[in-house]
């Protein structure tokens, strides 16, 4: 844990929409994860599901070449079906990992992370130290968990702001910070 000497207080001016700040432990960042690996097994579904729609009514609709198109159905069928199981492990793979490099990382006891959102800009601090510092445009969608809300960032990386921790600012502020995506 950081003494009071090396931890970072980031300016407080008008400008600034969100500070959230709150000790992100082993537990917590499984937390993320797992709602990270919902969040993306959800869109994996619901492409393949739309894939698959469309198929069938392509296939359904066409009343010369049933039988090509049924071979051509059950091909898209098996790809998706493929695609999907290797999306999974994959994602399973990267999840254990990030969490198993935090433990290694931070010795179980994780750090004190501080989040601010400043106008166009979004800097973490870990134990005091700078970390992430990027610019709104760098958000490519966000998601929720029961106790974040989570901006995912270029790079695949994850900024978990969790909703009871703010010193200033709230959860409306985080979902209004970027409407046009889609959560």
């Amino acid at each position: 844990m950081a003494n009071s000497e090396n931890t970072v207080t980031p300016k407080k001016n008008k400008q600034t929409v969100i500070i959230s700040q709150y000790q992100y432990t082993d537990v917590l960042m499984q937390e993320v994860e797992d709602a990270w690996a919902m969040h993306t097994y959800r869109n994996y579904i619901s492409l393949v599901i739309i894939t698959l729609i469309c198929a069938f009514f392509t296939w359904r609709e066409v009343s010369t070449h049933k039988t090509t198109l049924a071979i051509l159905f059950a091909i898209v069928g098996l790809g998706c079906l493929g695609a999907m199981i290797a999306s999974f492990i994959t994602i399973n793979k990267k999840k254990s990992a990030a969490i198993k490099q935090f433990h290694e990382t931070y010795h179980g006891k994780g750090f004190e992370y501080v989040i601010t959102i400043e106008g166009n800009r979004i800097r973490s601090y870990k134990d005091g130290a700078a970390g992430v510092d990027l610019r709104k445009n760098d958000i490519r969608g966000t998601f929720e968990s029961e106790r974040f809300f989570v901006f995912q960032l270029t790079g695949e990386q994850l900024l978990p702001l969790k909703k009871g921790a703010f010193v200033k600012g709230n959860i409306e502020a985080c979902r209004s910070y970027v409407p046009q995506l889609k959560r």
